[in-house]
């Protein structure tokens, strides 16, 4: 007789294995990260390329700032620089147009931490200069560490004021800090003292140096003026016996006055006329005190060698 067939309850479902479950835990967790840090350092990457700090930052400021010198722009060149910097004597505008510094570049940036050493190259005149300008991260912004302006020497014959750009440069002036540029000294056209007008490159390079040396002369109305003071005292203490002149001294027999170099006040100008007399000589010195406009004379000191001067003129 046939068997009746059998049934047979299923077998519970196999528990999941955790292993397996933790490994796509682990796997979601490493492509998180992974996203995450690249998009980290795509982020840093970006800003290393064009972030405030970034090389190209560095360019835009230094450029900023040549360009600025460019075009006489004083409020966004003084900007760029640190509030600590010295500035230069004159601003970029006292500069004429055509003697600023033209083309300016960036050759090469070299970024420290929080520093950066920049060489540019610009043109005065008819040269192409190259220079270094050092850069501080500060305030939120690269700026200069120091002005590009160039200490120059200023030396001059008389020492009478002058005028460089629109600076008006006094007697005791003993150098001016210079942008870079072709600077216009004014000539001086006066009843006293006369000085053609003349320029002077500066490069903004302190490696190299730069001077202006100024000639200005007295007028022949000057030294006539002069001359005469100087007569008519040597006379007058002749006759009275007051200096100590050779024996047979003749005032009117005295030579042309040469102008020798005087390091008293400003304005001030000194001559001196050599008396002779047979073997003896001596020297006659006249001082001037000239006007603020260097058009008369305020005063007069006269004085033979080894003796105290004394007023002798207007």
């Amino acid at each position: 007789m046939a068997s009746a067939p059998q049934f047979h309850m299923p077998d519970e479902a196999e528990p999941p294995r955790e292993g397996g479950v933790r490994r796509s835990h682990i796997a979601v967790a490493l492509v998180a990260l992974l996203v995450g840090v690249g998009a980290t350092l795509g982020v840093q990457a970006l800003a290393a390329q064009s972030g405030p700090r970034s090389e190209q930052a560095v360019r835009d400021a230094v450029l900023g700032y040549l360009g600025a010198i460019a075009a006489g722009d004083d409020e966004t060149a003084d900007a760029a620089l640190l509030g600590s910097a010295q500035r230069a004597s004159a601003q970029p505008s006292s500069i004429a147009a055509d003697g600023r510094l033209r083309s300016p570049r960036i050759t090469e940036v070299v970024l420290g931490d929080g520093t950066a050493r920049v060489d540019v190259s610009y043109a005065v005149a008819d040269r192409t200069i190259l220079s270094r300008i050092e850069a501080v991260f500060a305030d939120g912004a690269w700026r200069m560490q120091r002005t590009l302006g160039e200490p120059v020497s200023i030396s001059s014959a008389l020492s009478v004021p002058v005028q460089v750009d629109a600076i008006g440069v006094v007697p005791a002036t003993r150098s001016l800090l210079l942008l870079p540029g072709r600077h216009t000294i004014a000539p001086i056209e006066t009843a006293l003292v006369t000085m053609s007008g003349s320029t002077v490159d500066v490069d903004g390079d302190p490696r190299t140096q730069s001077a202006i040396d100024l000639e200005p002369t007295l007028t022949a109305a000057a030294l006539s003026q002069l001359a005469a003071t100087g007569s008519g005292f040597a006379a007058a203490c002749s006759a009275d016996r007051s200096c100590n002149l050779p024996a047979g001294f003749d005032a009117s027999t005295l030579p042309d006055p040469i102008v020798v170099p005087w390091s008293g006040q400003a304005g001030e100008v000194a001559v001196r006329v050599p008396i002779a007399s047979g073997d003896v000589g001596t020297a006659l010195e006249v001082v001037g005190r000239m006007s603020p406009d260097l058009s008369t004379f305020e005063g007069m000191r006269c004085a033979l060698a080894g003796e105290e001067p004394r007023p002798c003129g207007p």
